[in-house]
């Protein structure tokens, strides 16, 4: 889902990084953790909101957490990375030519055979 995503915004992601640990990173464990495992994990008693939710006590806490932290780390790595790709675009190496791409791609594999 999120691949298609990146390909309908243009996003080139070579190795899928974008949709292995963003969108990864970002699944509800909040929602259906059960608390034997999150006390087990973090010591405390809190579980996903609908482990208990047939019996009317769901408990959105841990799923807040999760919203929180990824809405967190939004943040950090935009006021991190934005800036740094200003200044690759204003020094003319934030994109590599659709010509070189192939040549940059050969070189490397070639360097990593021969590393080995």
């Amino acid at each position: 889902m999120l691949v298609k995503l990146l390909v309908k915004l243009k996003i080139d992601d070579a190795v899928d990084a974008i949709p292995v640990h963003f969108g990864n990173g970002c699944s509800p464990t909040g929602l259906f953790a059960s608390p034997g495992l999150v006390d087990a994990a973090y010591g405390t008693p809190n579980y996903g909101l609908f482990y208990n939710w047939g019996m009317g006590n769901g408990n959105g806490k841990l799923l807040a957490a999760e919203i929180f932290g990824v809405l967190f780390i939004i943040g950090w790595v935009s006021l991190i990375m934005i800036p740094y790709f200003f200044l690759m675009n204003a020094l003319g190496i934030f994109l590599v030519e659709q010509s070189k791409k192939k040549l940059v791609w050969i070189s490397l594999t070639t360097r990593d055979l021969f590393m080995i």
